[in-house]
């Protein structure tokens, strides 16, 4: 028997898709005399918190400040911070090859969405550039604060566009303020600094 062995993304990937496509043949396998099929739905638990939303304005024309702003950044993928996990067998030696992957802001870009581009096809004139950004290190003293359900706003996002004044704005959300919904004081003090060095991010790419 040949065995495949493919990337753990890839491997999810896959996973996904076969679980989808079986799904309903396994629904019509299944003989449904006597069965009692529970049409009920359990009612989702809803919270509001406040949110903050922060817009810096550039000194500069757009494409000079994406640049800066990569500059400030340091540069990989998921796939690969994931390859590096794997082949670590701790958490330091995790780190220590992370580390350096970390730009002068102590931030890695992780994904790039073009808008601009992508409207661009409709026809839409638009200067949009949005970055997904983070480091693994980060996340685990937030995550070890508030425990995993905070990694659903991990990583986070920094936007630079230009309005319609034709003016560059860099935007991102504060992650203190959502934090807060957990009441959680040494989640919020890890909050609060990544917040300083977002600012320090986008003061960097504006001027």
């Amino acid at each position: 028997m040949k065995t495949i062995s493919l990337p753990l993304p890839k491997l999810f990937a896959a996973a996904l898709l076969a679980t989808s496509l079986c799904t309903p043949i396994f629904a019509q396998a299944i003989p449904q005399k006597g069965i009692a099929v529970s049409n009920t739905q359990s009612n989702p638990q809803e919270q509001n918190f406040s949110n903050v939303h922060v817009v810096v304005t550039s000194t500069k024309p757009f494409e000079k400040t994406v640049e800066d702003l990569q500059a400030e950044l340091g540069k990989t993928s998921t796939e690969d911070l994931m390859r590096l996990l794997s082949a670590s067998k701790t958490f330091d030696e995790y780190a220590a090859e992370v580390e350096p992957l970390a730009g002068r802001s102590h931030l890695i870009e992780v994904g790039f969405l073009n808008w601009g581009k992508v409207m661009s096809r409709v026809p839409i004139k638009m200067k949009a550039n949005c970055f997904i950004i983070g480091n693994p290190l980060t996340a685990r003293k937030l995550l070890e604060a508030g425990g995993p359900e905070v990694g659903l706003y991990l990583p986070t996002k920094i936007y630079v566009f230009e309005d319609n004044q034709r003016v560059t704005k860099i935007s991102y959300d504060r992650l203190s303020p959502v934090m807060a919904q957990y009441k959680n004081e040494k989640l919020s003090t890890v909050a609060t600094t990544i917040d300083g060095v977002l600012l320090r991010l986008a003061n960097a790419a504006a001027n």
